[in-house]
Parts: C-alpha cells; sequence; structure tokens
C-alpha cells in the first residue's frame, strides 16, 4: 500500500505457515481496509506507547504515510549484503523492508539503483537504521524510504547479512510479519492482531475529537 494513498490505503493479510513452508513468493490478498486517519500517533496509543523506533528514523519524505507487513534484512555497519539478498529475496513477508543493523555507520547501505531494484520486486518502504544517498533521486520515487540520514559514501557489500529474522532497532524487537506504521512522526511497529490494534485506535481517535470539542467550548482537556 503506498504511502501517497491516504484515502484507499490497505493492509494485507499475514502469510500463513503453508506461504512460507512453501518457499513461493508471498503476494498477499487485500482484506483489511486501514482507515485513513491510521497513523503512527494512533498505532503508538493503542500499544500504550510501546513499539515506537527511535526518534533520528525520519521520512525522506514529508507528508509520506505507509501502513504494511514487515520484511526484515540483519546488515553489517557501512555493509548492505543483507539488505541485497532481501531484495533479490522478494516482499515475502511484506512489502516494508525494515534494514537494521547500522546505527552508527558512516556509508550509505541503498542509492538510487537498489531503490530502483525494491520497488521492481514490489517493495513499497524501506524503514532502517542506516544512512542513504542519491537523495535527490530518492525523494522523486515512489519507494517511502525513513533512515538515518544521508551521504555520498557508497557501503560495501561484504557482509554478512541475513534476511527474514527478528532484528533489533532501538528497543524494539521487529519480526518479519509484524505490522508497521510510519510517517512524519515517526515509525511504530506492532506484532499484534490487527482488528484489535485498529480498534484501540478507534477509541483513542474518538477521545480526542471529544477532548478537543471539549477544549473549544471553553472547558480544560481531561
Amino acid at each position: 500500500m503506498s504511502s501517497r494513498e491516504h484515502d484507499q490505503t490497505c493492509i494485507d493479510s499475514k502469510p500463513n505457515d503453508e506461504d512460507k513452508s512453501s518457499g513461493r513468493e508471498y503476494r498477499a490478498t487485500v482484506v483489511i481496509a486501514v482507515p485513513s486517519w491510521l497513523c503512527s500517533t494512533l498505532a503508538s496509543d493503542a500499544m500504550d506507547g510501546q513499539g515506537a523506533l527511535p526518534v533520528w528514523i525520519l521520512p525522506m519524505v514529508p507528508g509520506r504515510r505507509i501502513a504494511g507487513w514487515v520484511c526484515t534484512a540483519s546488515i553489517t555497519e557501512n555493509d548492505n549484503l543483507g539488505l541485497r539478498q532481501a531484495i533479490a529475496g522478494g516482499p515475502i513477508d511484506g512489502t516494508v523492508l525494515v534494514a537494521i543493523g547500522s546505527p552508527t555507520g558512516t556509508r550509505a547501505i541503498i542509492g538510487d539503483i537498489l531503490a530502483t531494484w525494491m520497488l521492481a520486486r514490489g517493495f513499497e518502504a524501506l524503514v532502517t537504521d542506516g544512512l542513504v544517498r542519491d537523495s535527490a533521486q530518492l525523494r522523486q520515487m515512489d519507494l517511502g524510504i525513513w533512515c538515518r540520514g544521508v551521504t555520498p559514501v557508497a557501503s560495501t557489500r561484504k557482509g554478512p547479512g541475513t534476511v527474514g529474522i527478528s532484528v533489533r532497532c532501538g528497543e524494539v524487537n521487529v519480526s518479519p510479519g509484524d505490522l508497521l506504521v510510519a510517517d512524519d512522526d515517526g515509525v511504530v511497529v506492532s506484532p499484534a492482531h490487527v482488528p484489535a490494534l485498529l480498534r484501540l485506535a478507534e477509541q483513542r481517535l474518538h477521545r480526542d475529537e471529544a477532548m478537543k470539542e471539549q477544549i473549544r467550548r471553553g472547558l480544560a482537556p481531561d
């Protein structure tokens, strides 16, 4: 689900054991519509503040939003072999690729060439604790990117790297098939059952709207 589809965003069904054991590429069927009001703040509130990735992971392009299932790649500092392996494998667990392992690296793990490859393979977004390059080109592409920053320096591709395992970003564990919501306020990851998350998020939305109306009537917020 593209970050630019604000009114008709959808979440795909989670891959089942048969999908994973067969080895075939997972192409999800849309079964749950994500309301246009769902954002990282409401997702975070629904999880009682849990699941937020570090505040220094920010969107390349303000105004973009993504909600989808996660594929994971474990990378090595200043190296993108794991990322390349994940792209080659395609969106088996979901169309949002989370590449973690270079939180203090000084080299870019992706540029416009790999980003083009990601789109060709069916990915819709990249979330990483690493740096990126070719930022002017990346901002013109349909791939949503949340990252730590930019640099002109290319990474190595020596590895090691691993695909499809749980990775840890800050204080948050991210596993294949988790739900991720990202926008201007940050990135939130949830392993929770999606209908329950949406129900709690909607309850918070209604509470917030009621509180705003209360303030407009001259009363103090609760």
